[in-house]
């Protein structure tokens, strides 16, 4: 096959018997992507290191040799690898905990190593699942109490329906007087099928891995139209949950504002640490609420990067937040919320202001003194210069540990929001372009490297119209464009080649990632495999 963008060679491939053909603006969306790479991925199983099998709710064990479990440190950091062969399936709202237990190994010191074929129970040693329901009661805030068995818990996380897949998940401690302490927690592995939603705590950013220890948690999941809440107890060795703790945190040195350190910023927000201004980049513009701040969508033309309104930063010494205007404003109303761990809070703090001057400025300080603790803020400001008035919020989210990688469907939905209201499929990788990618499955995936970008395979795509269509690589996501108020839900899936008529292909769906966009990614594997074929239906 060959055009004006280059040439390429396909093998044909039978996609079945004619089917009738759908309008594209219908709210029965049907789509079949053919993905061309080396190698066939079945999606019920294979080699735990290449695909994330589901295993059943016990661990394999051998008959040939008794388990061997063995004494680990305190707290290893587990991957994904070491809990596969104890993680049971759930398809339900819950809370999933991994205990590391400390046993003595019994194994006799003939014992034959394990197949590479398959897990043996060595390869799960000291680990074990425990899994409670959320009971949300037809609510979005739920609770559980998790299981205080035997073994510190190493990772906490969240079970969910597969329809129901969430963005992304921010986790908190209960302390005295109420506060909520933002947890530097990361996943045991970023892949969607695997252990995503599992996180491992860490005492200081960077540092070892430390337990889930008891108290109140709340868990917050941000899924497509809102945000659930999970209220989590995990209680002590005597079977009570403790109460909540004073929040011990390091008061930095307070130094007053470098008011002609502000002189050198362009106009926008900044943050004061350690007594320098410095500054953080975001877009200026409406004033979002908690779930739109988590989400910070931007829907600017198709043809253009997506704007970021939020600043992410992780700056455990801020002392002061502001905001640097154009020259001699005349500052009119200012105001600081925090958005999350509470929804619209209003910040009561002290404030300095430069209006009217050369340099004008707002600027927040925290109350008490200290440093601003993690979460997300708002801050907004009505001002009037030589262009007129104006009124915008600038954001900021302030990190609890070192930024982490963007959770990959939600840096999914971030990077093509842009393109819902129009009609067709995306595709994205979460690989980087390399020397495997020819300049035609580079144009055909629409993947456009962006310095800075976690994911480069997600921070763009061309628009692929419904029907039959042959692509390159092996998508980790794909995303359905409908009209807005075109119900994308449920999605249905099916392998049509080479395992024809084998029963639906289990995926995880993001349903109304934003109105317009309904996001997809394998259930079981890293990502969608080929030589294949594969169909999806997506509303009614």
């Amino acid at each position: 096959m060959e055009d004006e963008r280059g040439s390429a060679e396909f093998k044909p491939i039978k996609l079945g018997p004619r089917r009738r053909r759908f309008d594209p603006v219908a709210v029965g969306l049907m789509v079949t992507v053919a993905a061309l790479v080396l190698a066939i991925v079945k999606p019920w199983g294979g080699d735990p290191s290449g695909i994330a099998a589901v295993p059943s709710s016990a661990p394999p064990t051998s008959s040939a040799q008794p388990p061997v479990i063995s004494t680990r440190g305190a707290l290893v950091s587990p991957t994904w690898s070491d809990i596969l062969p104890v993680v049971s399936r759930r398809t339900e709202w819950g809370i999933r905990t991994i205990v590391i237990r400390t046993t003595t190994s019994s194994a006799p010191a003939s014992s034959a190593a394990p197949s590479s074929a398959a897990p043996s129970a060595a390869a799960s040693q000291g680990y074990a699942e425990r899994w409670v329901v959320a009971d949300f009661n037809g609510r979005d805030q739920g609770d559980a109490v998790v299981d205080g068995g035997e073994g510190a818990i190493v990772a906490l996380g969240v079970t969910f329906p597969q329809d129901e897949t969430p963005l992304a998940v921010r986790i908190w401690l209960d302390h005295a007087g109420g506060e909520l302490e933002w947890i530097d927690a990361r996943p045991i592995d970023q892949v969607p099928a695997r252990g995503a939603y599992l996180f491992l705590r860490r005492s200081v950013p960077g540092g070892p891995v430390r337990s889930w220890g008891p108290g109140r948690y709340r868990v917050d999941v941000l899924v497509g139209g809102g945000i659930r809440r999970i209220d989590v107890e995990i209680p002590d060795g005597s079977g009570n949950v403790p109460d909540p703790e004073p929040w011990s945190r390091v008061v930095p040195r307070i130094i007053g504002l470098d008011v002609p350190g502000l002189a050198g910023l362009p106009s926008g927000l900044f943050a004061q640490v350690d007594g320098a201004a410095v500054p953080l980049a975001s877009t200026a513009g409406p004033p979002l609420d908690e779930t739109g701040a988590w989400m910070d969508v931007d829907r600017r033309a198709t043809d253009e990067e997506p704007r970021s309104y939020v600043a992410r930063t992780y700056q455990p010494r801020a002392t002061q937040i502001g905001v640097v205007l154009p020259p001699t404003s005349v500052i009119r109303s200012m105001a600081l919320h925090r958005l999350a761990p509470f929804d619209d809070i209003p910040v009561i703090g002290g404030t300095a202001i430069g209006s009217g001057e050369a340099l004008s400025f707002v600027v927040f300080a925290p109350p008490g003194g200290a440093a601003w603790r993690p979460g997300v803020y708002a801050l907004s400001v009505e001002w009037v210069d030589g262009d007129g008035p104006h009124e915008q919020t600038w954001h900021a989210e302030l990190r609890p540990g070192p930024l982490p990688a963007e959770p990959v469907l939600l840096s999914a939905a971030r990077a093509w929001a842009r393109y819902a209201g129009l009609t067709g499929i995306l595709l994205g990788t979460t690989e980087s372009i390399d020397g495997a990618w020819d300049a035609s499955a580079i144009r055909l995936l629409g993947i456009v490297p962006h310095k800075g970008t976690r994911y480069p395979g997600l921070s763009g795509s061309d628009l692929i119209g419904c029907g039959p269509t042959i692509v390159h690589g092996r998508p980790t996501v794909i995303g359905l464009v409908g009209p807005v108020g075109t119900d994308l839900a449920p999605v249905t899936s099916r392998l049509l080649y080479p395992f024809a008529d084998t029963g639906p292909l289990e995926v995880l769906t993001v349903a109304e990632a934003m109105p317009g966009l309904t996001l997809v990614t394998p259930f079981v594997t890293a990502e969608f495999g080929g030589p294949a074929a594969y169909g999806f239906r997506a509303g009614s």
